[in-house]
C-alpha cells in the first residue's frame, strides 16, 4: 500500500478559546435514509451549548428516492435537493452547500463519517487559523485508528471559495478529490486535526453501491476527464439544477 494522502502534513493540536463560533455541517446525501438516523441521533447526544453553534446544510444528491427531515431538530437544518441523479456528484452537493451556508466555518464530510461530540466541542471552541485548510484524524466505528480521509476538511466559508469549489466537470465519475486537494495546497496551507472522525463505512446504507467505483472502466473514465480539465480554467461551481425543499 501506498504512502497516505496526507503523510507530509503536519498533525496539530489547537488550543481552545472561551470564544465560541459558528460551524456549518455540509452533508452531500444519497439514498441513506438509514444511515442518516445515525447523524440525527448523535447530533441530539450534543450538549445543547454546543448545538447553539452548529448548523447543517444536507444536499440530496438526486436520490430516486428524496429525503424527508423530522419535524424536530437539533439545530438549524437546511435541506436542498439536485434534480438530476448523477453518479458521484457529490461534488456539486458541497458546491451547494457551501453556497449557501452563513459565514464562518464549514465541516465538509462524507455521509459515512460522523463527528463525535469531542471533535464537535474542539470545533466550536478552537482557535483554527482562517488560513489553514485543516483535515481530520480517523478512527473505525471499531476502534481502529486509520489515515485521514481524503475529503473531510475544516475551513472558514471564505476559504472554500478561494479556492474556487469542487469542479462539477468531474462530477460522474469516482476518485476525483485529489483534484481539489491540488488546488487546496496551492491556495491555502494544510493540517490534520488531532481531533477525529468516525468512519462507518458500509454501514447500513452509509456508502454508496448503485455506482461503480474502482474498475478499469471507472479509472479510464477519471483519466478521460481529467484530461478534459487542464489547462487552468476555473473550477465549473452550481452548473446543475437543484432546489431548496421546504422543511
Amino acid at each position: 500500500m501506498g504512502k497516505p494522502w496526507s503523510g507530509d502534513l503536519r498533525t496539530v493540536t489547537v488550543p481552545t478559546t472561551a470564544v465560541a463560533k459558528p460551524v456549518t455541517i455540509v452533508l452531500p446525501f444519497y439514498e441513506a435514509h438509514e444511515f442518516l438516523q445515525t447523524h440525527w441521533q448523535t447530533w441530539w447526544s450534543y450538549p445543547e451549548a454546543i448545538r447553539r453553534h452548529l448548523s447543517a446544510i444536507i444536499v440530496d444528491d438526486g436520490s430516486p428516492r428524496p429525503v424527508a427531515l423530522p419535524e424536530k431538530r437539533p439545530f438549524t437544518v437546511r435541506l436542498f435537493r439536485i434534480d438530476v441523479d448523477i453518479a458521484w456528484n457529490w461534488l456539486a452537493a458541497r458546491n451547494i452547500g457551501a453556497h449557501y451556508a452563513p459565514e464562518g466555518w464549514l465541516l465538509l464530510t462524507d455521509m459515512d463519517h460522523v463527528m463525535p461530540v469531542e471533535t464537535a466541542h474542539a470545533l466550536i471552541c478552537g482557535k483554527h487559523d482562517p488560513n489553514v485548510v485543516y483535515a481530520f484524524s480517523r478512527r473505525e466505528h471499531t476502534g481502529q485508528a486509520i489515515h485521514p480521509h481524503s475529503a473531510s476538511f475544516f475551513m472558514t466559508r471564505l476559504m472554500f471559495w478561494q479556492i474556487g469549489g469542487y469542479d462539477e466537470r468531474l462530477s460522474g465519475v469516482y476518485g476525483t478529490d485529489g483534484s481539489y486537494r491540488k488546488r487546496v495546497a496551492s491556495t491555502a496551507a494544510m493540517k490534520v486535526l488531532e481531533d477525529e472522525l468516525i468512519r462507518h463505512e458500509y454501514v447500513a446504507d452509509s456508502s454508496v453501491t448503485r455506482y461503480e467505483r474502482k474498475t478499469p472502466a471507472m479509472r479510464e473514465a477519471r483519466r478521460k476527464r481529467f484530461a478534459l480539465v487542464q489547462g487552468g480554467a476555473p473550477p465549473k461551481v452550481l452548473s446543475f439544477p437543484y432546489h431548496e425543499v421546504a422543511v
